[in-house]
């Protein structure tokens, strides 16, 4: 099967030529791409289920729609290798957003858990020379960081059962509640690449954030709720026409930095040494791959496989061979790599992987989409038939537009729901949280000290509901999201102890608005208010107010 897959992605890409930078993953520019797709839009063939998207993928012949992507070349036309070359600026962004009690939001990309105050400046220039592509998008983080109420200063004057099971959580990941006592600043590479493209193959190295997945608010496998990280890259840049249908994909190897920060405040808690285990100063390798497949036969279907596996760059990873170095997704784990026995190390790696379906519905202005991961390999074909829902988790939503009377006014409904919470196989067969790894390579499934897979982060569940109204290039709306965090830390803590009542829980109501102003100036706003139930498992409520403001200057 691993072979096959590798054959796959040698095989089905064929001549196709486009040049052009990409859309950030979680730009407006994306969110207009796929409305456009569901309204209809015949230059529009990708899956949107491998971001970032080349912008030679959608609106090639809507100058207004570009503008949101880049300028137009600011240099005189020329070719190079007989291929056209240029220069572009990319749009200029500064991002303020405010939390005033708990560090509420995901999908954030470089931007830190922060009660305060935080901003983000971005901007850059694309440059087409040949067959090389040279984006270089920095970004600048400034984060206030000021104290909150962390799960220290809530349980310490508590003998709780919650204490064991959070060390039971935070032992097996490097995700701090908070980022040292004092403000940051830190500067990113951002959306930054370099790579060499050639008839719609493109290779060459990248610190983008990723997207793959169907979802709009969560993706199990791979979010923006990160830093992106430096990574090799082998992907597609268009859909490529094969006999048996369209074809996409992207196969990657990266570098996973930890937070450098450990869980803080912990010495309030008089059990710390007896849980607490201490990580290796050590980085950890990443090797995944997402393929994408759309049938000739059926149109507007989209069937998708991806796949993890991250371990320890330690002597035990050294001792591989090359290329179980370079794509262990493909050849490097056991059957054992996510074991959790106390005699096993689990292969020092731990492996993951999802298929997802999306479906257009044209004649309806609609989409809709299901994710099925699965965080821990069966034993053999006899136990995906008694167990399939042994360690997993899955994303269903589905979005639709309804026209109103005037041209290009929509009521836009968009409904989804992700859960990550351990199935009840968990009774009676252990389990892993997602994103956790007790044993090596025990900081997890994060970068920099934030989640790669789904913002929610472990054993965590959510069901957004937005619905807004769509005047052309602009949008207000509204969003509510009921966010459970972390239920396997939960019904580890209080199970068997009649307590059902201290599950945490956010509800959040979001109001948000995006307009173009002029030719020039994109404008996003947002303000939620929050309440927060039983805050770190103790009975409580809080109010948390969050807002955002982002403002885009387009050249």
């Amino acid at each position: 099967m691993k072979k096959k897959l590798l054959y796959i992605c040698l095989f089905i890409f064929l001549s196709i030529k486009s040049y052009s930078q990409t859309i950030p993953v979680g730009s407006y520019a994306e969110t207009i791409a796929r409305r456009n797709q569901l309204l209809g839009s015949k230059d529009s063939l990708s899956s949107f289920t491998i971001r970032p998207l080349s912008s030679s993928v959608v609106g090639v012949g809507d100058p207004e729609f570009q503008s949101l992507i880049a300028s137009e070349s600011v240099t005189a036309p020329t070719e190079i290798w007989g291929i056209p070359s240029y220069v572009k600026i990319l749009p200029f962004n500064w991002l303020s957003d405010y939390n005033s009690k708990l560090p509420s939001g995901y999908n954030n990309g470089s931007l830190y858990p922060n009660v305060g105050y935080q901003t983000r400046f971005s901007g850059g220039i694309f440059v087409k020379a040949g067959f090389l592509n040279i984006q270089f998008k920095p970004e600048l983080v400034s984060a206030q960081n000021k104290a909150f109420l962390t799960f220290a200063d809530i349980q310490a004057n508590y003998n709780s059962t919650v204490v064991p099971a959070f060390f039971n959580i935070i032992n097996g990941i490097d995700a701090p509640e908070r980022f040292g006592p004092y403000s940051i600043t830190h500067v990113y590479l951002g959306q930054s690449k370099v790579t060499a493209e050639y008839k719609g193959v493109e290779f060459g190295f990248s610190t983008e954030n990723l997207w793959w997945g169907p979802g709009v608010q969560n993706s199990i496998m791979m979010s923006n709720s990160a830093p992106g990280f430096l990574h090799w890259t082998f992907n597609s840049v268009k859909p490529a026409k094969t006999p048996i249908g369209l074809f996409e994909w992207q196969v990657i190897g990266g570098r996973l930095e930890q937070s450098g920060y450990n869980p803080l405040d912990t010495g309030k808690l008089p059990t710390q040494n007896q849980y607490y285990v201490p990580k290796p100063n050590i980085t950890r390798y990443l090797s995944a791959f997402d393929i994408n497949w759309q049938p000739k036969w059926i149109s507007g279907l989209f069937l998708g496989i991806s796949g993890y596996d991250y371990m320890n760059k330690d002597s035990t990873y050294y001792d591989k061979s090359f290329l179980k170095r370079l794509l262990p997704v493909f050849v490097g784990s056991s059957n054992q790599s996510n074991t959790l026995t106390a005699t096993s190390d689990g292969d020092n790696q731990d492996f993951a992987y999802a298929f997802n379906v999306r479906q257009l519905l044209p004649k309806y202005n609609a989409e809709i989409y299901f994710e099925y991961a699965k965080n821990d390999r069966p034993a053999n074909f006899t136990d995906i038939i008694l167990e399939p829902e042994d360690a997993t988790g899955y994303t269903i939503g589905g979005s639709r537009l309804f026209p109103l009377r005037k041209k290009k006014q929509f009521i836009q409904v968009t409904i989804e729901l992700t859960h990550l919470e351990k199935p009840q196989t968990d009774l009676v067969r252990a389990e892993p949280t997602w994103y956790v790894h007790l044993q090596s390579p025990s900081d997890g499934y994060t970068n920099e000290g934030r989640y790669i897979g789904a913002g929610i982060g472990p054993g965590s569940n959510s069901l957004m509901i937005d619905v807004s109204f769509v005047d052309n290039l602009s949008a207000f709306g509204y969003k509510f999201e009921r966010y459970v965090h972390n239920n396997d830390l939960y019904y580890a803590a209080f199970a068997g102890t009649n307590n059902f009542v201290s599950n945490w829980v956010d509800l959040s109501n979001t109001f948000y608005a995006t307009f173009k102003i002029q030719k020039n100036y994109l404008i996003s706003a947002q303000v939620a208010p929050i309440i927060t139930f039983n805050y770190e498992y103790l009975q409580s409520r809080i109010f948390n107010m969050y807002s955002s403001l982002n403002l885009t200057y387009l050249f």
